[in-house]
């Protein structure tokens, strides 16, 4: 029998949700919203939410006057996404290393929030990059958001106990050959509970290699939410906008 991979498990479990609730929805919406303003998509542009968990950014983007469609890895992450289709907003199961059907094509796409870098070689990641390319339209957008290694790092807080939906969580958090590691501990209802998240710690000059060689050409690399310039030591994200040449 395969062994399933964490972020399939994981992200497929309701505590995921409870643990991650308190997440910002007004600065990822406001990011969101920013972001289209600098880009200047078309209404009616069709666009793409790679990895898009319940929908939430894809139902912002819809919003905003796009097209949308979005995957993620999680049939029912999909199933409460799915509650909010209608004409131009759909979403499916998807694995990112799979090539999308040849009749989607899209003048942008998005991975919001660091949902890359859960694979277990730089030959998956490159294989990514290759999907995502070959589904943009010629001088078609590639955003991707990810942490910025280097101030993660730097600012690590490798213990903490933090209390979700009446249930305490036991964090710890280490770096081990290239990957950033999480480890998750908790009771609920008499019952203990094991998980750990991997992200490899990708930095911004393989990102920029994977794109190149996929064809995409890099024309910005914000620093934050606010759309600031990226500095290497402080910045809390690294957000790239590549072009399909």
């Amino acid at each position: 029998m395969q062994v399933k991979e964490w972020f399939s498990t994981w992200f497929d479990s309701p505590y995921y949700h409870v643990l991650y609730a308190q997440r910002d929805e007004a600065e990822a919406a406001a990011f969101i919203s920013s972001l289209q303003t600098k880009l200047r998509l078309q209404t009616g542009a069709h666009v793409l939410d790679v990895a898009c968990g319940k929908g939430r950014h894809a139902i912002t983007l819809h919003d905003l006057g796009l097209d949308v469609k979005a995957f993620d890895l999680s049939p029912s992450n999909i199933q409460q996404a799915q509650k909010f289709t209608s004409d131009k907003l759909s979403f499916f199961v998807h694995d990112l290393r799979k090539n999308l059907p040849e009749h989607l094509e899209f003048d942008a796409i998005f991975n919001f929030f660091t949902s890359f870098g859960y694979f277990d070689s730089k030959e998956e990641n490159e294989q990514a990059f290759q999907v995502l390319s070959q589904a943009l339209k010629p001088q078609g957008v590639f955003v991707l958001d990810f942490f910025n290694p280097s101030f993660v790092m730097a600012h690590l807080i490798e213990e903490e106990s933090l209390v979700r939906g009446g249930i305490q969580f036991q964090i710890k958090r280490w770096e081990s050959e290239g990957y950033l590691y999480k480890s998750i501990d908790f009771v609920d209802l008499g019952k203990s509970h094991h998980f750990e998240e991997r992200v490899e710690l990708i930095s911004k000059n393989d990102f920029i290699a994977y794109a190149a060689k996929a064809g995409l050409h890099l024309v910005d690399l914000l620093g934050d939410y606010k759309l600031g310039s990226f500095d290497e030591k402080n910045s809390t994200r690294m957000i790239f906008i590549w072009v399909k040449k």
